[in-house]
């Protein structure tokens, strides 16, 4: 329960950090810059429920591919930056959980957990902590359960 509330309590700030740091969320792609639009369009066809926003000079586009949604982020020439998906801890790679259980956030809560692509990458992750002050990290490990800084 506690890391539930832990959970919504972290959705609801990120929520309001992409409201109010972006300009407008502004639903479909047809006011995107065309080279933008190129660029996903050729990364990800057939997208569904497509949304984007500008938080400083990246581009955010929410999507939908199937039945899961993705934030893929991408400057403003169209160069494609980043996709991140929420996963379930227990999708995590084992050498990742492993690491989380043992190394130096092992009495730390887990929050949120994304599955991050970077162009020429292999697959990363993101897990936000929390200690029990309440104070928050954003931890990254590749898929070997290495952190990454």
């Amino acid at each position: 329960m506690k890391t539930n509330l832990k959970a919504l309590a972290f959705i609801l700030l990120v929520s309001v950090f992409f409201t109010a740091n972006a300009q407008t969320q502004i639903n479909g792609l047809e006011k995107l810059a065309p080279e933008i639009k190129t660029t996903f369009q050729k990364k990800y066809p057939g997208t569904s429920e497509e949304s984007w926003s500008r938080i400083d000079k990246t581009i955010l586009i929410s999507f939908k591919t199937g039945t899961e949604y993705y934030d893929a982020f991408f400057d403003e020439k169209g160069a494609w930056l980043s996709t991140e998906t929420s996963i379930l801890y227990d999708q995590l790679p084992q050498p990742v959980r492993d690491s989380l259980k043992s190394g130096e956030f092992s009495t730390w809560e887990k929050g949120s957990v994304l599955k991050v692509e970077y162009p020429g990458a292999a697959e990363n992750y993101k897990v936000y902590v929390y200690s029990k002050d309440w104070n928050e990290m954003e931890v990254r490990f590749d898929k070997s359960g290495k952190r990454i800084q």
